[in-house]
């Protein structure tokens, strides 16, 4: 079998599955909130896509160097999946102020719950990359301690700087597969809520939160500069509340919507990268029939892909420590380069449930505890 092979992502998933099913045998996850059932169900799809997409990828880069995917589908299963988050994060929260639009919002709530909510697993998993890079260097500094602390400084901020590498080790981004990139624009979202909910709530925001806001969208465009695929995907999550709140689409649980879906979804394979406008447009709709309740032929409502949901943040952040750690540290890339298609496959299906086991415990001990906390404080306020 080949990591291109569309059948690898299949028993990847599978396998994915049953370790999922397993562990939600013995630990029932009580969820946090009443989003969505079929959003809840998608979620469960994307992480383990993203993990899909960078498996096959780090075979590419072991072989030929390069931090490239040479299918559509693989390049697809990652960044589709993103683009998938950030309309399931504008959707959950623009949802809110439409729910809220009477009401007061409670900014500092809000915040410190984002807050809680992203950075402990985030710090966490910087941590790990900060420990890997230093056994990597031989805990020497190479890059001097001003410089070095600075780096930290970036990589504390969630990058919305800038990335960088860490002491010296280039390949620093390796360790967790790049993913932080996305979370910038997570941040940049949140700190435009106060602007955008002029145009929806009644009662505005003080001017302390607006000034914050403006400040940040400054901040982030004057160093990221504007990236309009990205700012898309909001926008879609946004128009998927829209329409589920005034109930723009009727009998959305209609097969013939699920087929739609399973259309769009081919037709996206046929693109290289989820920022093409036409593939933009195709992901789109399938948001709009999943967050507007269609569950793909009854899908979406399992409550393993809710539990696989649930870890996803989890998932998304150490899946790509789990593979550096097998492949540089384990196997080192000189042997693993050695590693036929068939053999490297077989590697990552042993290590597929090690990345859902690791997930859950980091949703179980790291996630959860701190949002119990944030919903103490949060209320109190």
């Amino acid at each position: 079998m080949s990591n291109q092979n569309p059948l690898f992502a299949v028993v990847v998933f599978f396998i994915a599955y049953i370790t999922a099913c397993i562990i939600n045998l013995k630990y029932k996850i009580t969820y946090t909130s009443s989003r969505c059932e079929s959003v809840d169900g998608l979620r469960g799809f994307l992480a383990i896509s993203v993990f899909i997409s960078h498996s096959s990828t780090w075979y590419q880069y072991i072989q030929e160097g390069k931090w490239i995917s040479l299918s559509n589908l693989y390049s697809q299963l990652g960044s589709t999946s993103v683009a998938f988050f950030f309309m399931i994060s504008s959707f959950l929260f623009i949802s809110k102020l439409l729910n809220s639009i009477e009401k007061d919002f409670n900014w500092k709530s809000f915040f410190i719950s984002r807050f809680f909510r992203l950075a402990p697993m985030y710090y966490f998993s910087v941590g790990l990359i900060l420990l890997f890079v230093m056994i990597i260097t031989d805990w020497k500094l190479k890059a001097g301690v001003f410089e070095f602390f600075h780096e930290m400084f970036l990589w504390g901020t969630f990058t919305v700087i800038r990335d960088t590498s860490i002491n010296g080790f280039n390949l620093t981004y390796l360790i967790n597969a790049g993913v932080v990139w996305s979370l910038p624009f997570e941040w940049l979202f949140y700190f435009s809520l106060p602007i955008i909910s002029l145009l929806i709530l009644k009662r505005k925001p003080s001017v302390f939160y607006l000034l914050l806001s403006l400040f940040f969208i400054y901040g982030f465009f004057y160093t990221n500069g504007v990236n309009i695929q990205h700012l898309l995907s909001f926008v879609s999550g946004a128009l998927g509340a829209i329409v589920l709140k005034y109930k723009l689409l009727k009998n959305t649980k209609n097969i013939i919507y699920s087929v739609l879906i399973l259309v769009c979804l081919v037709l996206i394979g046929q693109f290289s990268k989820s920022t093409n406008i036409p593939c933009k447009i195709l992901i789109t709709i399938i948001f709009l029939l999943v967050s507007s309740g269609n569950t793909i032929f009854g899908i979406l409502t399992s409550p393993i892909l809710k539990l696989l949901g649930e870890i996803s943040y989890s998932t998304y952040l150490l899946h790509g420590v789990v593979l550096f750690v097998v492949f540089y540290f384990g196997f080192g890339l000189e042997r693993a380069k050695m590693l036929t298609a068939s053999e490297y496959c077989m590697i990552v299906f042993l290590i597929t449930p090690i990345v859902v086991i690791v997930s859950f415990a980091g949703y179980k001990f790291i996630e959860k505890p701190f949002m119990e906390i944030s919903k103490k404080h949060t209320t109190k306020n």
